[in-house]
């Protein structure tokens, strides 16, 4: 049979197959492309035996992976396989906007070439949808509001992720795990709270899953998917992965800008003019920093930090 990895947890491998699930092994002499282990999202080949046992005999070729940079001499580690979309979700209210988060999981999304569009989840808490989160439409993003409170929007995002595998990826608190039992009521998943004093929510997803919504439905659900660094991201190329810096950035007065501090930057002169918003800009200036400390630990192996 031919299934999907749902989660894996030591050497253990839930396997959706044929509508069933599976806990199944590993065959041993399994060796992927890049070495690294069975991903969540891969699809596999299984074999069931007489006694009810399962077994991976095989790993079909992924179209797509999400594939966090190796740190301080680790492997690089596959977060999700075989993604199609990328829906980046925020709260109205409870806890407030994380705007450089969204702008870091959009910029994921366009370095991996994928599909993506904002959920403004608990429209219920704001009297309209939020302005800094509408301008993102004006950079051709899709911003679909929701509430599970009164049903606002939840048929629209069913149809948005329907017969697609996507990566739902925001701040704890925001609602993904409401809007997931909306979308699909018998999933019944554990809600967090948001903190009285801190505004934040709590974390409820603690290991990587795939979710089905049906046959052909799939959630991604990747604890700290908002803060990993792409395995080939290099800060050299970084500002491809904002849509509104590639007019510019073949105008720069030198080809390796990194759009900082560099005389003849078209695009820092894009952001002076408005022509960039600046707070857009800032969030590639953080990112940039993460990921030339990202590339930094890659070539030391962290040896600067342990000392």
């Amino acid at each position: 049979m031919i299934g999907r990895v749902l989660q894996a947890a030591g050497g253990t491998y839930s396997v959706r197959a044929g509508g069933r699930e599976f806990d199944c092994s590993l065959r041993g002499r399994i060796k992927l492309d890049d070495g690294g282990p069975v991903a969540v999202g891969d699809r596999v080949e299984v074999e069931r035996f007489e006694d009810g046992s399962c077994r991976i005999t095989a790993v079909l070729p992924r179209r797509s992976a999400l594939i966090r940079r190796a740190v301080a001499r680790r492997r690089n580690q596959v977060m999700a396989a075989n993604v199609d979309q990328v829906a980046a979700v925020v709260a109205a209210g409870r806890p407030d906007p994380d705007l450089p988060m969204l702008d870091r999981l959009l910029a994921m999304a366009e370095f991996d070439e994928l599909s993506a569009f904002v959920v403004v989840n608990k429209l219920d808490l704001a009297d309209e949808l939020p302005a800094e989160l509408a301008a993102y439409e004006a950079l051709g993003y899709d911003v679909l509001p929701t509430s599970v409170a009164d049903g606002t929007g939840v048929a629209a995002l069913h149809e948005r992720l329907s017969g697609r595998t996507t990566v739902l990826a925001g701040a704890s608190g925001v609602g993904k795990s409401s809007l997931l039992n909306a979308l699909h009521p018998g999933l019944d998943l554990r809600v967090g709270d948001v903190g009285d004093r801190s505004g934040r929510g709590r974390h409820t997803t603690t290991r990587a899953r795939l979710i089905p919504l049906d046959d052909d439905t799939y959630i991604a659900d990747t604890p700290g998917i908002q803060h990993f660094v792409p395995a080939e991201l290099e800060a050299a190329t970084l500002g491809h992965a904002f849509r509104e810096f590639r007019p510019w950035l073949d105008t720069c007065k030198f080809a390796d800008c990194r759009h900082r501090e560099e005389p003849g930057c078209a695009v820092r002169d894009a952001v002076e003019a408005g022509d960039i918003v600046r707070r857009r800009y800032e969030s590639y200036l953080a990112m940039l920093e993460a990921v030339e400390a990202a590339e930094l630990e890659a070539r030391t192996g962290g040896s600067r930090s342990r000392g």
